[in-house]
């Protein structure tokens, strides 16, 4: 019987969930030194105290790791879905909070019989000392959900450049996220780029697609999908076959003329580029 096929988006999730429970685990050692060191440094005669009480607080988060993806799977970080998941994040934050105050209360009740010698004692009846767990619980639950909801996010963009990638290459087209949509372009119908803040303006014939991508990317895609594209400022890419005419402008720039009519700057840090259209 063969092994049902993983979706890419979910490996994709998968593998993001591994590295953000790596640098949760690091970030949860560094916290324990940093914290009982801390204690010790206030309190000279604090010896092995600080390490144990600090150790079952970090241990108990360290057993509740699995609960963050498996939350962001039941309700991931998404506006369009937040009726649902604000709830969802409300009771599990609460059922971790619960979790991880009951865990380092056990595993304290454990240790410092055998290693000080007396019983410890938090007092789970008591208002007060849930309200001053829960708080900081709270606040590092929403940080810890945050940092495994970006992970994700960094992932899948990954996957999506790899898609973008694949297609320029196999299909020469572009694969491009423009007001929500995908939408898919042919290299050689791209006649100008401009960079526009965290965007891109592209314009084909009669139609200019704004692009959540930078102008390095872009030129990317081009390259690998064929396209006559080059670089020709910082801030702009042309599609040779369309320009026409290199009107210098002095101390090595120039203005380029295209067969739309528009004209776009030439620096001449990239005159060696587009010098071949004159």
């Amino acid at each position: 019987m063969n092994a049902p096929t993983r979706h890419p988006e979910t490996e994709a999730d998968r593998q993001a969930d591994r590295w953000a429970m790596i640098g949760f685990v690091i970030f949860m050692l560094a916290s324990l030194v940093i914290q009982a060191t801390s204690i010790q440094l206030e309190d000279r005669q604090a010896r092995l105290e600080p390490w144990l009480r600090e150790g079952a607080s970090h241990l108990a988060l360290l057993c509740l790791v699995p609960f963050f993806p498996i939350v962001l799977d039941i309700a991931p970080l998404s506006l369009r879905r937040w009726r649902w998941s604000v709830p969802v994040h409300i009771v599990a934050c609460l059922g971790f909070i619960v979790l991880h105050v009951l865990g380092f209360v056990l595993l304290r009740k454990l240790t410092y019989p055998v290693f000080l010698g007396h019983n410890y004692h938090f007092g789970l009846s008591d208002p007060l000392n849930w309200i001053y767990e829960g708080r900081k619980d709270a606040y590092g639950y929403g940080i810890t959900m945050l940092t495994f909801a970006l992970a994700r996010m960094a992932m899948q963009n990954r996957l999506e450049s790899r898609a973008m990638d694949e297609v320029a290459t196999r299909e020469r087209r572009l694969m491009l996220k423009s007001g929500g949509r995908t939408i898919m372009l042919n290299a050689g119908d791209v006649i100008h780029a401009k960079a526009a803040g965290n965007y891109v303006e592209v314009s084909t014939a009669g139609k200019t697609h704004l692009v959540r991508m930078t102008l390095t990317e872009l030129e990317r895609l081009l390259e690998e999908a064929g396209g006559h594209h080059v670089r020709v400022h910082r801030s702009h890419i042309v599609n040779l076959d369309h320009a026409m005419v290199i009107t210098p402008t002095g101390e090595g720039d120039a203005m380029i003329e295209l067969d739309t009519g528009e004209t776009v700057p030439g620096s001449r840090r990239y005159r060696e580029r587009y010098a071949q259209i004159a």
